[in-house]
């Protein structure tokens, strides 16, 4: 007969895994953070393996740790040579006792322990090559050789909102001299956040064409919290950025990778209020250096020039005097000349005017008696050309019937009347 087979119940089942699982000793297992959920009493943490260049894991391990020990970790974490903060995308090394959850019969182990020696080595490690690849890219550098205005007057100002670092900042500048305007734009500076806050923060002000500088300024919270400002997203955003960017995260001797790449790195959000106000106050003095040397150069100016133009004015009254009185001289001259010359030409046109007076009392004479020997000639010239002067020399002039002087043969035909003149009669004859 066979011997009936054994059973467990899933309790026991769970419960005989969960006693062989703590005969198993506690190990240390390294991998990065990809879940971390507070629930009060319990803090659940997911680890993982990665493969480069693949976001998706390759091994996950669930680990739960008691709010009392969690605590102790934080403290130890925070309390290092280097603190900072447990969270997720952080590589840290774990001490962990497997442990089996009996209710969901999950596999989920328990923290008891963390080596910050080895997330500061992994933190070391990522911020040195982060460093360097912005090096190699000339990303140090790139936002320091952008030009600030002289007179920064338009800030905009990236901070947490109601924030003591706001107010510290904005005091500041009210308390000086100078009218500046601050733009702000509100964003988280602390937690996973900050990356995306900072960086959306600063799309926003790169819309005012007008802003002159901005300040990135948080107040000096834990330590803990500088790692934030490590993000290489962060810190090429600030170093592409068109206009000079200031820092004032508010540690006075660690300096985050944000820092490197600023325009300015400055202490406190203070310190960062008053270098823009030096920058004004330095260009405001000088503005009144320039000012008082243009003036003073003005008026050595105007003194030069007063003495030239009156140098200048005793010259041309010198000058004038003498060429009126060279004027003078000549017009004297001239007047004299003039005053000869007119009698001289008096003289001659009165001569000349003798002369003429008598040429046409004599001319006139001559004239006459030309006039009368050519009219003379002409009287003889007309008797002579008188037919009645011809027929008393014995010539006669022949007539046709209608009156017309006959002056040859071809004139007359047969049976023509003509009429001859004599000095003393007329005959009438008729052509055969």
């Amino acid at each position: 007969m066979e011997q009936p087979v054994r059973t467990f119940s899933v309790m026991q089942y769970m419960t005989s895994i969960k006693n062989k699982l703590a005969d198993t000793p506690a190990v240390w297992v390294h991998g990065v953070i990809t879940r971390l959920t507070d629930k009060g009493k319990v803090v659940y943490i997911s680890i993982a393996d990665f493969e480069e260049g693949n976001v998706k894991p390759i091994a996950t391990v669930d680990l739960t740790c008691f709010a009392g020990q969690y605590a102790i970790l934080r403290a130890k974490t925070e309390n290092s040579a280097t603190p900072f903060t447990i969270r997720e995308q952080l590589k840290v090394c774990f001490q962990i006792k497997a442990d089996v959850y009996i209710p969901s019969g999950k596999l989920q182990a328990k923290i008891l322990d963390i080596d910050p020696v080895y997330t500061l080595g992994e933190l070391a490690l990522t911020r040195m090559a982060i460093l360097k690849r912005l090096a190699s890219e000339g990303l140090l550098e790139k936002n320091k050789q952008t030009e600030l205005a002289q007179m920064p007057l338009r800030v905009g100002l990236i901070t947490g909102e109601s924030t003591a670092a706001y107010k510290d900042f904005t005091t500041r500048l009210s308390a000086s001299p100078f009218k500046f305007t601050v733009v702000t734009a509100y964003a988280k500076m602390q937690g996973n956040d900050t990356e995306s806050s900072v960086i959306a923060a600063l799309n926003a002000l790169r819309k005012d064409e007008e802003i002159d500088v901005v300040c990135i300024v948080r107040g000096g919270g834990a330590k803990t919290d500088l790692n934030y400002f490590d993000s290489e997203a962060l810190c090429r955003a600030v170093a592409n950025y068109p206009i000079p960017v200031f820092t004032g995260i508010g540690h006075e001797i660690d300096k985050s990778l944000l820092d490197e790449v600023a325009y300015l790195s400055c202490i406190t959000p203070t310190d960062c209020a008053k270098r823009l106000v030096e920058r004004a106050q330095e260009s405001w003095t000088d503005l009144v250096e320039t000012a008082r040397s243009i003036a003073s150069s003005a008026r050595d100016m105007l003194t030069e020039n007063r003495q030239r133009l009156s140098s200048a004015a005793a010259r041309l009254q010198q000058d004038v005097t003498l060429r009126i009185q060279g004027e003078k001289t000549k017009i004297v001259r001239m007047f004299t000349s003039l005053e000869r010359d007119t009698r001289f030409m008096l003289r001659e046109e009165t001569a000349r005017l003798d002369r003429n007076v008598e040429g046409l009392r004599q001319g006139t004479r001559k004239i006459l008696d030309l006039a009368q020997s050519q009219f003379k000639l002409t009287e003889l010239r007309v008797k002579s050309a008188d037919p009645e002067t011809a027929l008393a020399k014995g010539y006669t002039l022949t007539l046709d019937s209608s009156g017309k002087f006959i002056r040859n043969a071809a004139q007359l035909k047969s049976g023509d009347t003509l009429r001859t003149k004599f000095r003393d009669g007329t005959v009438e004859s008729v052509v055969q």
